[in-house]
C-alpha cells in the first residue's frame, strides 16, 4: 500500500509540473519544465511498476533536448523510436499493456514535426487514450485523472476548430 501512495505522489508533482507548463511562454522554460514532468512521472510509473513507461518518459527527456537544439529530422525521429523500443524490449514481461506507452511515444515521436494543429490534437488524445489504459493498470490514479482531463480538453478544442472553420 505505501507503494501504491508514494508512486501516485511522485506521479502528482509530474501533474502539477505538467499543469504550470501551460503558463509559460519561453521554449527554454518549458523545456525545463516538461523535462522535469517526464521525470517525476517516469519515477512514478517505476515505483508502481509501470517499467515502460519510466522508459517512455526517460527517452522523452533526451528527444526534447536534442530537438530543441536541432531541427526535426526523419533520421532523428527514426534513431528515438529504435531507441524507445530497443530500451524497452527487456521489460515488456507484462505483455501488451507494456507496449502502450512504447506505442503512444513512437507515434507522438513520429508526429511531432506535423504542422497540422488537428493532426497534432488527434495525436494528443490518441496516445494519452494508450496512457490512461497503461496507468489505469498500474493504479497510477493520479495521472490516469490528467489523462482523462487532457483527453477531454484537447476533444474540446478540436470539436470547436472543426466547427470554427
Amino acid at each position: 500500500m505505501n507503494t501504491l501512495l508514494i508512486g501516485n505522489a511522485v506521479a502528482m508533482i509530474g501533474c502539477t509540473i505538467m499543469v504550470g507548463i501551460g503558463f509559460l511562454r519561453k521554449k527554454n522554460h518549458i523545456l525545463i519544465a516538461q523535462s522535469l514532468q517526464c521525470l517525476f512521472m517516469g519515477a512514478g510509473n517505476l515505483i508502481l511498476g509501470g517499467v515502460t513507461g519510466f522508459i517512455s518518459n526517460m527517452v522523452t527527456i533526451l528527444r526534447n533536448l536534442v530537438f530543441a537544439r536541432r531541427a526535426v529530422t526523419t533520421p532523428l525521429k527514426l534513431f528515438f523510436i529504435a531507441l524507445q523500443i530497443l530500451l524497452s524490449l527487456g521489460s515488456l514481461g507484462t505483455g501488451l499493456i507494456g507496449w502502450l506507452p512504447v506505442l503512444a511515444a513512437v507515434v507522438f515521436t513520429w508526429f511531432l514535426d506535423t504542422n497540422s494543429e488537428v493532426t497534432l490534437k488527434i495525436i494528443i488524445i490518441s496516445t494519452l487514450a494508450m496512457w490512461l489504459v497503461y496507468d489505469l493498470y498500474y493504479r497510477n490514479y493520479v495521472a490516469s485523472i490528467f489523462d482523462v482531463l487532457t483527453i477531454c480538453s484537447n476533444s474540446v478544442n478540436l470539436f470547436l476548430m472543426k466547427r470554427n472553420k
